[in-house]
């Protein structure tokens, strides 16, 4: 039994949208494992697939094969466990699918917020440093040739980047502990959960964490109410996928007014983890029995929102971060021209 290397939410979705496809069209398990380990180009692919379909013909549940094989999450486990029960695992799959695409949408978002940011930083700042290294002693010579002084402003920039060449060695060792950092921070699943907690955190870069946790909870509870699963044991999935404390307790405690009686939508709104407009199309939706449908179309407004934050955020850094660049290397070039600019008025 395989317990780490779990499969990546894009190898999940792709396994999910696959499988449902397979069993729409009213093909068995076995059958969809056997087109699958067939279909596999890899040497892995058919090791994976034969190693399900193997378990699947020995205990004959697709939600126990998963358990066993160690390379399903156990909120995808208890889905499939329940879509299985209700007859409705292909649905349920499909649902997973949209799930894991959406989860990989949500993670492109967030890395889009911080690394573009990141690499316009990286640029800048190595044009400046070329600036510093490189040009600056030119035009030292250039002055010393014509028997001038640069002015205190250049000449301590001038230094900077004698200091820049001198330790060129530690600023290298330096960037790669950056790099392999970053690196870090972007794919491993510690980095992750660190970059979900920080995104959190920061002004304005929050709100995608706020629109993604949403997104994923209504998500969740699509699947859930699709399954015909209980809806206290759908909220308590669906924490499992959030990020955010203080959602988390909204969560647990609509999860309480549940155990205590309360009516759904009530406790969806007594909560506070839905207020106005949102409220009312959940409570519309649960009286007239098509809740998943809303929920849906909720998901799909959070992932807008998502999108939409993360597109004002690049729209305001990115030229952000250019006009400060520019304003400082046309201050670089403007305290050595000047001085030229002054001789050659002089000569004319």
């Amino acid at each position: 039994m395989r317990q780490k290397n779990k499969l990546t939410n894009e190898e999940l979705f792709h396994f999910c949208e696959q499988f449902s496809i397979l069993l729409h069209s009213g093909i068995s398990c076995a059958e969809g494992l056997q087109l699958m380990l067939d279909d596999s180009h890899t040497q892995h692919g058919k090791d994976f697939y034969q190693l399900l379909l193997t378990d699947f013909e020995q205990n004959g549940s697709f939600a126990q094969t998963l358990k066993n094989s160690g390379y399903f999450p156990e909120s995808m486990i208890s889905y499939v466990n329940i879509g299985e029960e209700t007859g409705c695992l292909d649905e349920v799959l499909k649902s997973l699918s949209d799930h894991y695409e959406q989860e990989l949408e949500i993670s492109g978002n967030i890395r889009s917020a911080v690394t573009y940011p990141l690499l316009m930083l990286a640029m800048m700042g190595a044009v400046i440093i070329i600036l510093l290294v490189k040009v600056l002693p030119v035009f030292r010579q250039v002055f010393q040739q014509m028997g001038l002084e640069m002015n205190q402003f250049s000449n301590g920039l001038l230094n900077a980047g004698n200091v820049i060449s001198r330790y060129s060695a530690v600023l290298l060792i330096l960037v790669l502990v950056i790099i392999i950092g970053f690196s870090a921070l972007f794919f491993t699943e510690k980095g992750r959960i660190y970059l979900h907690q920080l995104s959190g955190r920061l002004p304005y870069i929050k709100e995608i964490s706020i629109s993604a946790d949403y997104a994923r909870l209504t998500q969740a509870i699509a699947m859930g109410i699709h399954s015909g699963m209980d809806h206290i044991i759908t909220l308590e999935m669906a924490q499992n996928l959030l990020s955010r404390p203080d959602i988390k307790e909204k969560t647990k405690k609509a999860c309480d007014l549940l155990t205590e009686g309360m009516l759904f939508e009530d406790a969806l709104s007594e909560s506070g983890l839905f207020e106005g407009l949102n409220a009312r199309l959940i409570i519309v939706g649960l009286r007239a029995g098509a809740a998943d449908e809303v929920m849906n179309k909720l998901a799909q407004r959070y992932r807008e929102a998502s999108l939409t934050v993360t597109g004002n955020i690049i729209s305001i850094v990115e030229p952000s971060i250019v006009i400060v660049f520019s304003l400082l290397v046309g201050l670089v070039l403007f305290s050595v021209m000047m001085p030229l600019l002054g001789i050659l008025s002089e000569i004319v």
